[in-house]
């Protein structure tokens, strides 16, 4: 178990700066915060829109985009693996269990829930 938990230590360092860099920039990009409005009630800082083409990845070309990318699938991994380790080890320490069961359950449940309400609205 304490190996366990030094690797799940270990990888979620080294993805957190990654998965909070995802997360904020995908937040953005839900709003187009990074899309200057055609009507010019908005424009976009420049800021937004680079590190957005940097989320995507579209607009890197040659080596580099491809390393890049790479580099976002081995994040992807480990971020994959971070979270399986964490779910077992919250079945290994949490007891009861049905808390766990409950949060694993709302965190499939939520997201559908919300993208069900969203094609339905």
């Amino acid at each position: 178990m304490r190996r366990l938990i030094r690797l799940h230590r270990y990888l979620s360092c080294f993805v957190a700066p990654a998965m909070m860099f995802f997360a904020i920039s995908g937040a953005w990009q839900a709003y187009r915060l990074h899309e200057t409005r055609k009507d010019g009630s908005y424009t976009a800082p420049a800021a937004l829109k680079q590190l957005t083409d940097l989320h995507k990845a579209e607009d890197l070309e040659g080596a580099s985009g491809d390393w890049f990318r790479r580099g976002q699938v081995i994040l992807s991994i480990a971020f994959v693996a971070t979270a399986l380790i964490g779910v077992v080890m919250a079945f290994r320490i949490a007891r009861p269990v049905w808390p766990v069961l409950l949060c694993l359950a709302a965190g499939v449940a939520l997201p559908v829930l919300l993208a069900l309400a969203a094609r339905a609205g």
